[in-house]
């Protein structure tokens, strides 16, 4: 080669490196972009980060951000006059109200009032809540994690948890006793995964009768558990209600569909609830009648300029006896499609909604009637029981006739997850920006102060999308195998 060809030939090869540089350089970012949303092996590593990311932002906002004066006043007003002796909730008010929260609310805010010297310590309150918020973020973590094989949760799904202002300020700057019934009910969920997972055990036929037999008694224990965690949040605020249908159908199933092995677990929660509230229960007629009548009001009347799901409506119409009830219908008739059409449908259960119902529900009421393609012992178990207990809170807070701004801790852990399960459990680009716009959306309607029409809209809608999306979205068919 001549050196006029080499002198040539230099400036090309340089260009083809330059070129496979930068083709390197952009398929290293392309794979980490794909490992930072999909890559579900990083999911834990990711999530310590993210946990003490979260623990020093916190106290950043403790530290930085204003405490905002609400309802914690009212809450050591009300704990004051019950340890002065007073019980009949009739009597028992403070600055924002009366109380109409039960019993285990009581219990909760005592030792609160403690740890905070009434209104003297409230940093000391704001690091319990701290703790709280954090403690939750694990439950959340510890259920998303159980969910295993095509439905395995993406780590893109983990960071949308953590973007919400608004949910922030809940927990460390307001104090609200409904960051307490939302922990209790993320515990029951992982609780129910937890029996699902030991009851899967007890129909693998590679284990031994006695083995077999312990995984089944350690499912009913830890579904006797989840009972006990669901039943303290149901006492600290009647919210908790909402998750009531789905938790109904997945112990059902966890006790073979048998109706009178499921009704002693019921008589249990019934129990648990007596002893939690015994002391307004237990007092006499009229203090129990006034605790049932303010801690259970479900005719309570929400104030308009509060309300920021229905201001695209007018005060009128808000406040009509027709529309609250029509909330109600849409309520209960979603429900029932879900119910039959999801949750107990053929490919859910491995038998018809009629033998399910009729044959096998009324019939042979006595009998453990379910069967081995029932998805509570199947492989993705654990998936469908996150999926009915968050639906089913969901659909609640869709047709709730009012919520308020602390309301979004109800349901802001299960939101990004049940976005992502809209349209099946695929992975895209697109996906993971619809998600994350439907997210962000979500989040800047909850921080609109306040609240107005178009946030409202904008609420309602996104929440009608997600029950919307996950309604349409197949099942996996099973094969229907009888025993």
């Amino acid at each position: 080669m001549s050196e006029k060809e080499a002198t040539v030939d230099k400036p090309a090869e340089q260009f083809i490196e330059e070129r496979n540089f930068i083709q390197k350089g952009y398929d290293f970012i392309i794979q980490l972009i794909n490992s930072m949303l999909f890559d579900t092996s990083i999911v834990a590593p990711m999530f310590v980060l993210m946990f003490f990311l979260e623990a020093m932002l916190l106290e950043l906002i403790i530290i930085k951000v204003p405490y905002t004066e609400i309802d914690y006043s009212t809450y050591m007003q009300q704990i004051t006059q019950i340890e002065r002796g007073e019980l009949n909730y009739d009597n028992i008010k403070g600055d924002t109200g009366p109380i109409v929260y039960p019993g285990g609310y009581v219990f909760i805010y005592s030792w609160m009032k403690l740890l905070t010297d009434g209104m003297n310590n409230l940093v000391s309150g704001q690091e319990a809540f701290r703790l709280l918020y954090l403690m939750t973020f694990v439950l959340t973590f510890l259920i998303y994690i159980m969910i295993k094989g095509k439905h395995k949760v993406k780590p893109y799904v983990f960071y949308l948890l953590v973007i919400s202002k608004r949910l922030h300020s809940i927990y460390v700057l307001r104090l609200f006793n409904d960051c307490f019934t939302t922990f209790f009910m993320l515990g029951t969920i992982l609780l129910l995964q937890l029996a699902s997972k030991y009851k899967q055990s007890s129909y693998d036929d590679k284990y031994d009768k006695n083995e077999k037999w312990e995984f089944n008694l350690h499912s009913k224990l830890l579904a006797l558990l989840a009972i006990d965690c669901y039943c303290f949040g149901l006492s600290v605020k009647m919210n908790a209600l909402l998750y009531l249908p789905g938790l109904f159908i997945i112990l059902y199933f966890l006790n073979d569909e048998n109706l009178i092995k499921f009704l002693s677990m019921i008589a249990f929660g019934i129990l648990v609830m007596l002893g939690i509230n015994y002391q307004f229960l237990l007092n006499g007629k009229e203090i129990r009648d006034s605790f049932l009548r303010n801690a259970f009001d479900f005719n309570r009347e929400f104030m308009y300029k509060w309300s920021i799901n229905w201001k695209f409506l007018s005060e009128d119409v808000f406040h009509n006896p027709i529309f609250q009830k029509t909330l109600l219908i849409l309520h209960v008739f979603t429900l029932i499609i879900f119910t039959l059409n999801k949750w107990v449908s053929p490919k859910m259960t491995g038998k018809s909604v009629i033998d399910l119902i009729i044959k096998d529900g009324i019939l042979k009421f006595y009998k453990n009637t379910i069967n081995r393609n029932n998805f509570i012992i199947g492989p993705d178990g654990c998936y469908y029981v996150a999926m009915i207990m968050m639906m089913s809170n969901l659909i609640g807070v869709l047709f709730s006739r009012s919520l308020h701004y602390q309301f979004l801790s109800w349901y802001m852990h299960s939101l990004p997850f049940l976005f992502s399960q809209c349209g099946g459990a695929s992975d895209s680009y697109l996906k993971v920006g619809t998600v994350a716009v439907l997210v962000f959306i979500h989040e800047f309607a909850w921080n609109v102060y306040p609240s107005a029409w178009y946030s409202s809209a904008i609420i309602v809608s996104v929440l009608s999308i997600t029950v919307s999306g996950c309604f349409f979205t197949r099942e996996t068919a099973t094969k229907v195998k009888q025993v």
